[in-house]
């Protein structure tokens, strides 16, 4: 009931040898408005997923799209096949096809490429194109992106620790992950986490999240670490030990069973810091000579001799014989 007109069969597929070489579908939300996301992880009721529900079916009957993504609710997917990318609308199986000219090899990734603030999908071709396909009206969240290669291969981590579907992670919000220059000692950033694991409310032993903030990949560029006890928001005010530059911030969630969540932006620190010596070394200077610039004396002409004056200068005496 939750997937009406499911299982669907495309043609083409005929060059594959095998079903590895199907390249993996990416899950991810193209709809206009995704705000009852920000919902999802602090918890749905039951009264929540049955409204879900209800309007995923009315969507499904419809058969037709008033808005960017379709009618529905939940996730599309996008998979490739041969040169052509289907992207269907998971609760209606609303499905359109783009033909890219050219052979899909890989799986599709999702970010915000351009740094528009939109989702971006990311199209490798067998010819070694690369392909962008921008969306000026779904707009960016970390939690609806994958740009980790390929999932659920051999030897590969936290596959399932991902997107809006997660019960549990972290991710930095829009105040903090602003590309920007900061021009100080210490880096303000902000970020939430969320835990809607059943039960999770009544095993306190459970809610450890032990958080790492990471200048890089490296475990040895960790430039804070601390362990919260509860979900949130949370402002930090950290420090970058490794001197002016651009840098790729992780911010980095371990559960109690080992799971890491990770949200990754880019910030510059001190990166124009001449400016700020400038304003060091010159500020003080213009300070004090903007006084003296204002400050005129008024002549008086009585302490002037060659104009007459009677000779007693500044003190108001005679000078000594």
């Amino acid at each position: 009931d939750d997937l009406p007109n499911f299982p669907m069969v495309f043609n083409g597929g005929t060059t594959l040898s095998s079903a590895t070489a199907l390249p993996q579908p990416l899950l991810v939300d193209l709809h206009e408005d995704q705000s009852h996301w920000l919902d999802t992880i602090h918890g749905f009721s039951e009264e929540d997923l049955n409204t879900i529900r209800s309007i995923n079916r009315e969507a499904a009957k419809q058969r037709s799209s008033s808005s960017h993504g379709g009618n529905g609710r939940g996730l599309h997917i996008v998979q490739p096949l041969e040169s052509t990318l289907h992207i269907i609308e998971g609760s209606t199986s609303c499905a359109q096809a783009i033909d890219v000219g050219d052979h899909i090899p890989s799986m599709v990734q999702a970010d915000d490429v351009h740094g528009t603030g939109g989702l971006d999908l990311v199209v490798t071709t067998e010819k070694g194109e690369i392909l962008t396909l921008e969306s000026e009206v779904v707009q960016y969240h970390p939690l609806n992106v994958w740009n980790a290669g390929v999932t659920r291969t051999p030897g590969s981590n936290n596959a399932q620790a991902h997107g809006y579907s997660s019960t549990q992670g972290i991710f930095v919000h829009p105040i903090a992950r602003q590309f920007r220059d900061i021009l100080g000692i210490y880096v303000p950033i902000t970020f939430e986490i969320f835990d809607r694991r059943p039960n999770i409310e009544n095993e306190p032993n459970r809610r450890v999240y032990q958080v790492d903030i990471r200048a890089g990949m490296s475990a040895k560029r960790t430039i804070f670490s601390k362990t919260y006890a509860s979900t949130g928001v949370y402002t930090e005010r950290i420090q970058i030990p490794f001197g002016p530059g651009y840098y790729a911030l992780s911010v980095r969630l371990r559960t109690t069973h080992g799971i890491v969540y990770e949200d990754t932006f880019h910030i510059g620190f001190n990166v124009n810091y001449m400016g700020g010596l400038w304003w060091i070394v010159c500020f003080p200077l213009i300070v004090a000579t903007v006084p003296i610039l204002m400050f005129r004396r008024k002549p008086n002409w009585e302490e002037d001799e060659d104009y007459g004056g009677r000779g007693t200068g500044i003190l108001g005496r005679m000078p000594p014989p």
